[in-house]
């Protein structure tokens, strides 16, 4: 009789106890509470009767969309390094189509658009030619830098239409047009990690890529896919920078690199990959911000 090899996977793919955090969504909600009753009592119009603190919002939605997508690469056990370059390139592309008369939907579609086949290379590399995400990203990172430089030129773009500005510095009832954005777009991403095809690979590719690869998964589009979304978010993230600003400097997006990281590790997510929860990032995005 011939021996046969039985691979087990389980029901759900989740942290084991002994190695997971009681509560840790809960804490992330306490320490929201503590946050926001903390600087209502020390700091002057801080709440300003909830409006002033959603207007805060603004400043770190993009953050919190460019740590979406760099939850859901490194729930593969891969990394995206060239998220916030890509958020840098898709702000000055919105910008120059804006500043050449173009209208902001088409603004917006070229900004995201040229984000997205950023990912799409990424994804490709990884998936196709086998490179490390780590080293990828990183050259794609110094390239990026450099044609949103050439792009931008020795005057940047700046001064666009309130239709586009009101993306990042205006709202709908006291909130945030910017706010709604990344609350959709985190219902959306919780909503394919945990209920959908694409979600159940990711994890467990970042959780056993043999047993991925045994599964019949399909490793190689599974991680295209998701080096695809994640440069999507970053262009999103890239469009509300320039709408907040009003300008489209080739390096407005560096600083979010760091804070999208500490968010997602924040938020429970394992570096090396298998293990999370969206909904616990989304939490640590408005701890941070």
């Amino acid at each position: 009789m011939t021996p046969t090899t039985t691979i087990t996977t389980g029901t759900t793919l989740e942290l084991p106890r002994r190695w997971r955090v009681p509560g840790w969504g809960a804490c992330l909600l306490v320490a929201i509470i503590a946050e926001c009753a903390y600087f209502t009592l020390t700091t002057r119009q801080f709440a300003g009767g909830g409006e002033g603190m959603l207007n805060l919002t603004e400043q770190f939605a993009p953050t919190g969309i460019l740590a979406l997508g760099l939850a859901m690469v490194i729930l593969t056990g891969n990394i995206d390094l060239s998220c916030a370059a890509n958020a840098s390139l898709a702000a000055v592309i919105a910008g120059t189509v804006l500043s050449k008369g173009g209208s902001p939907a088409v603004a917006i579609l070229a900004a995201v658009a040229v984000a997205t086949f950023v990912g799409l290379f990424n994804g490709v590399i990884v998936a196709f030619v086998g490179i490390d995400s780590l080293l990828v990203t990183l050259a794609t990172q110094f390239i990026i830098t450099s044609v949103a430089t050439s792009v931008a030129g020795a005057s940047p773009p700046f001064g666009f239409p309130s239709s586009f500005t009101l993306l990042g510095q205006s709202g709908i009832d006291y909130i945030p047009i910017a706010l709604l954005i990344f609350l959709v777009i985190a219902l959306a991403v919780i909503v394919t990690i945990g209920y959908t095809g694409l979600g159940r690979s990711l994890t467990l590719i970042g959780y056993n890529p043999r047993a991925a690869r045994y599964s019949g998964i399909a490793i190689r589009r599974s991680l295209t896919s998701v080096f695809t979304l994640c440069g999507a978010l970053s262009g999103v993230a890239g469009v509300l920078l320039a709408a907040y600003y009003n300008s489209a400097q080739p390096d407005i997006g560096t600083d979010l690199l760091l804070p999208g990281i500490t968010a997602v590790i924040l938020g429970g997510m394992d570096i090396f990959g298998g293990r999370g929860r969206i909904g616990e990032v989304v939490l640590a995005v408005l701890v941070l911000g």
